[in-house]
């Protein structure tokens, strides 16, 4: 092989793990699956106990088209179909960056790693979180993110199970 071949075999490999890293948190999600993760969610006999839910979106300072969705997704649903909760303060929404130093304690205390749709539900006595990822399978389908969004945070707002 000559120089420039060699050459453009490390570049091309340069480019590869570049493209690796920074697309590496888009679409990352937490090592349990989701079935797991529900457990940690207060059940429903903890509901008359629930003092706030807060729905957070974090992402970093760059976002693919698929982390801006999620988020926009998500607050279009709780502007929606939560404006009394929102305003009550029972619920909490916000666009997060895990990445600014002044958000690095609500990061820490949701142990975010990647770009990500996260709850946290608070009773009197505890505070549970879960990162929501079925909401990443569903930002292709308005209807279905929907459905999934007001599936999670209805038990713990409304008091209805689906």
């Amino acid at each position: 092989m000559r120089k420039t071949d060699h050459l453009k075999i490390i570049g091309a490999l340069i480019l590869c793990a570049l493209f690796l890293t920074l697309f590496a948190g888009c679409t990352g999600t937490n090592s349990g699956n989701e079935s797991q993760m529900k457990s940690e969610v207060p059940s429903s006999s903890a509901l008359p106990d629930i003092t706030k839910v807060e729905l957070y979106h974090f992402h970093g300072n760059q976002q693919c088209y698929s982390c801006v969705t999620l988020g926009d997704m998500a607050e279009k649903v709780v502007n929606t179909y939560y404006p009394d909760e929102l305003a009550s303060g029972k619920l909490v929404f916000g666009h997060i960056n895990a990445e600014d130093p002044q958000n690095r304690e609500l990061a820490e205390k949701y142990e975010v790693v990647s770009s990500s749709l996260m709850i946290g539900v608070s009773t009197k006595d505890s505070f549970t979180k879960q990162d929501l990822v079925g909401a990443w399978y569903k930002i292709g389908d308005e209807n279905e993110y929907t459905t999934y969004l007001t599936g999670i945070l209805d038990p713990f707002l409304k008091g209805e199970t689906s």
